[in-house]
């Protein structure tokens, strides 16, 4: 029997590979006929998508909604081999948990795993992630033998942190963050503990959508357990157990092939964020991916220091599965999703870095570090592989988030504590050919959806003044980004209520564009305290802004006290009738904007989806503004003094160099960074985490 865990368990993090096979899978692995293999790998990810979709279905939770789910049938061992996903990441870090458990609690006396039992947890030290990411899980026995786990993993929005909404952007220490679980049973016999349940919900402010979210990933993994022994009995328990091996076995083998295929080399790619917690400040991931034969060595060399008393900490398990966001959307996109993909992947973490968590520090910002490496590693992979397929070579999307937050009571009078939806609002980067898809969703969440309006507005205290594409939110180009939607939620119907954000992304650019392209602009948050919106409203007011840009001009009618905050906004008190601004970033643009269809901007002006001043400006087009018709002449002269103009400002690049590395942000804002420009440099390090085979 292996020792209790009263601790944390580094050795259980480490294992994102797959464990070694055992003699029983190597022995039906191999009588398995490659016709046969086929077809029941597609039945089981049938299953898993049959499990993602009654989880959004029974779910009461926003992330439950919009598909922020990720499904997976995982071996007795804990690999996890099918995933059916609305979120990428998940799809590795999914098994951490099991592979606890399967270590834990499978041999001892007091816990055990036995048949109608169930598994609940969220810390995230197992889970990668941030707190509100949880997950349940159940054994499946064929018999006496246990030959698989199933379970879903979603971001439920309320988890009894010291702000509402899933988050603690004000954390300093991990104590603040609310309720974190380990792999816990929470139900045995079939049935869940009305005492654990009762125990989760005196610790959060939501309990109604905790608990359904938590009923919601057991309906499903029940309805998944019994398509699995219904397929054993067809079949044979060893095939079943053998085809999940097979799954591992053949998506290893085809990774290591097609990453042989890209040319060897070293890429780097720096990435900056502009805010530490609601704090204004400069922090650094350094990011080296060294591609040779067939492995990827993924370095976090040169990335700023961790912060004991600040939420901007990550796990470095989790920050790994932000690799997966790419490897299996845009690289590995024709392969299954599972963590037989991290065979070509291995890993070097500083000791005393923020992408390497320690002690008892704050993660509720995780996500935050993990974006920012995840837009790194698409900014190296459209390097990486454009030689082998242009067409994946695609822009980075979405700028440092952005997603509101609250918690308080409904129009109802019921307890709510959750994320918007807009998150899954976000347009996609440009590509080679063509430009990105307005509201694509989120690059790590692609199967997601940003939700009705209506049916957000059903059960929470706020109503949509407008929800349309905000023509500000994307990186231009030869091909445009996608972009990105602009929102106005006004509060009414509640006693009390709080509102807030949290991102980055407002003093720089935060999402870089390629091969030439613009960045996604920085953004912020309006709020309006004593607004005179809802008395407009009955006037039926026709200056009443009607899209994001409309609420920065002129003829705004609107009264009140203003407030602009940066991405991360603490939540504050909202009563009714105030409103609230918030945009969503859109996609980095591909190639130079002078090389853009011309009439492509005619088109994007025709539609709102670009401004007279960037169709001026950068891209250099002459056009009847009354007509909207272009002047081709006038155009070809605009753009041949733009290029003249970039020949005559250029110089060459070591000159460049000289004076850019003067150049030093102000001291107050380097408090977190570590030494400038280089962060390791003078930071105490404790042993660096070794790479692991």
């Amino acid at each position: 029997m292996i020792g209790v865990a009263y601790t944390r368990d580094p050795e259980v993090v480490h294992r994102l590979k797959p464990e070694p096979i055992t003699a029983t899978e190597a022995a039906a692995q191999a009588e398995i006929d490659d016709l046969d293999f086929e077809i029941v790998r597609h039945k089981l990810e049938m299953i898993a998508q049959e499990g993602k979709e009654t989880t959004m279905k029974l779910g009461a939770s926003n992330g439950m909604r919009w598909g922020d789910v990720a499904f997976g049938i995982y071996t007795a061992q804990g690999d996890v081999a099918v995933v059916a996903t609305g979120i990428w990441f998940h799809a590795v870090l999914g098994q951490i948990p099991v592979k606890y458990i399967v270590k834990h609690w499978v041999d001892n006396p007091t816990v055990g795993v036995k048949p109608g039992d169930s598994f609940f947890f969220n810390d995230p030290y197992i889970c990668g992630v941030h707190p509100a990411d949880m997950g349940l899980v159940i054994p499946v026995f064929h018999g006496d033998t246990l030959v698989c786990f199933v379970g879903a993993i979603v971001h439920s929005g309320e988890c009894g942190a010291s702000e509402p909404g899933g988050v603690s952007t004000s954390a300093q220490s991990k104590y603040d963050e609310g309720l974190k679980i380990p792999p816990m049973k929470v139900g045995e016999n079939y049935q869940l503990r009305d005492d654990v349940l009762t125990m989760f919900s005196a610790m959060v402010r939501d309990p109604r959508t905790l608990i359904l979210d938590i009923k919601a990933r057991l309906a499903a993994s029940r309805i998944a357990e019994r398509r699995i022994l219904e397929v054993i009995e067809q079949r044979g328990a060893e095939f079943f157990v053998g085809s999940l091996r097979k799954v591992l076995t053949v998506t290893a083998d085809a990774a290591r092939k097609k990453l042989s295929l890209l040319h060897d080399g070293t890429f780097r790619q720096p990435r900056f964020m502009d805010t530490v917690g609601t704090e204004e400040g400069l922090t650094k991931i350094g990011i080296t991916i060294r591609k040779q034969g067939e492995k990827l060595y993924v370095s976090f060399e040169d990335t700023s220091p961790m912060m004991p008393q600040k939420p901007l900490n990550t796990y470095f398990q989790g920050a790994l599965g932000l690799i997966m966001v790419y490897l299996c959307g845009w690289f590995f996109y024709d392969l299954p999703a599972n963590n037989g993909l991290l065979e070509v992947v291995e890993w070097e973490v500083p000791g005393n870095a923020l992408i390497n968590a320690q002690g008892d520090a704050p993660t509720s910002l995780a996500p935050y570090p993990q974006a920012a490496f995840a837009l790194g590693v698409f900014l190296i992979g459209a390097r990486m592989t454009y030689h082998y397929d242009r067409s994946r070579a695609v822009a980075a999307w979405m700028n440092g988030f952005g997603v509101p937050i609250y918690g308080g009571l409904t129009q109802w009078g019921e307890p709510c504590a959750d994320i918007t939806p807009e998150m899954n609002a976000t347009g996609c980067g440009a590509r080679p050919d063509m430009d990105g898809v307005d509201c694509a969703g989120s690059y790590f969440a692609t199967m997601s959806d940003c939700s009705d309006v209506e049916t957000t507005e059903s059960d929470r205290p706020f109503v949509y003044l407008f929800r349309n594409f905000f023509n500000g939110s994307y990186g231009h180009g030869r091909h445009r980004g996608g972009a990105a939607v602009g929102m106005g939620l006004m509060t009414h119907g509640s006693p009390f209520f709080l509102m807030g954000a949290h991102g980055y992304g407002s003093k720089f650019p935060s999402t870089l564009g390629v091969f030439g392209g613009y960045a996604v602009p920085p953004t912020f948050i309006q709020a309006v305290h004593g607004s005179n919106v809802n008395q407009l409203l009955a006037g039926s007011d026709p200056q009443l802004p009607k899209a994001l840009d409309e609420v920065y001009g002129e003829g705004n009618p609107e009264a009140g006290t203003r407030a602009f905050h940066h991405m991360t906004m603490m939540p504050e008190p909202f009563g009714q009738g105030d409103t609230f601004y918030v945009p969503c970033g859109g996609g980095a643009g591909y190639g130079d904007a002078l090389e853009r269809d011309p009439q492509a901007v005619i088109a994007d002006l025709r539609a709102d989806l670009t401004t007279p001043f960037a169709a001026a400006s950068v891209y250099k087009v002459a056009y009847d503004p009354d007509t909207l018709r272009l002047d081709e002449e006038k155009t070809a002269e605009l753009r041949a003094q733009a290029r003249a103009e970039r020949l005559r400002r250029g110089r060459p690049y070591s000159e460049f160099v000289k004076e850019w590395s003067q150049l030093r942000p102000p001291d107050q804002l380097l408090k977190y960074y570590g030494t400038y420009p280089h962060p390791s440099v003078g930071i105490a390090q404790m042993p660096p985490m070794p790479m692991f085979a």
